[in-house]
């Protein structure tokens, strides 16, 4: 079982040195590389940061394969996405793993929307809407959003997960 330590976690991508955002992306990979769902690996995520969260939502979201799961630091950096988000938005796991998920908006993006984002996610607590995004050929798509704070047992912010699905 790979370590998921906080030292080996999103604080790192603040700092120059560049060698723990690869081996943070790194461990992802190798967990994701195993022959496991999406949902046991979030199951396992889970436990390694201790989670105080009930993941049942998260296992039915997964069932339609074209839903997008985004998770972050509290510092709001991507530290990982599923299949579905690759599918959704044209982007692999590793051109979002680091970035603000904000790289998917643009100059048509409700700046009221962003702005109801950023304060939501400030208090940490939950935002839902729909967001206009972009993909990675430039093509716009409304998505439903839920973003979910997750504080782990002691009650300290541990990650942002959010719920996108495609609005038609």
């Amino acid at each position: 079982m790979t370590n998921l330590s906080p030292e080996v976690h999103c604080n790192t991508f603040k700092n120059v040195h560049l060698v723990s955002p690869l081996l943070h992306a790194y461990e992802f990979t190798t967990r994701a590389s195993k022959n496991i769902t999406e949902y046991e690996f979030l199951e396992e995520y889970a436990r390694n940061r201790a989670w105080h969260f009930n993941l049942s939502k998260i296992r039915s979201f997964l069932k339609h394969r074209e839903n997008a799961i985004v998770i972050t630091c509290p510092n709001e950096r991507i530290e990982w996405v599923n299949k579905g988000f690759t599918r959704m938005t044209g982007y692999d796991a590793n051109e979002a793993v680091g970035k603000f998920p904000n790289f998917l908006q643009g100059i048509e993006t409700s700046a009221v929307i962003r702005k109801e984002i950023r304060e939501k996610l400030a208090i940490k607590t939950t935002f839902s809407g729909e967001v206009l995004n972009y993909r990675k050929d430039g093509e716009q798509y409304l998505c439903k959003v839920e973003i979910l704070p997750i504080f782990n047992n002691d009650k300290v912010l541990c990650n942002f997960i959010a719920l996108e699905r495609e609005v038609n």
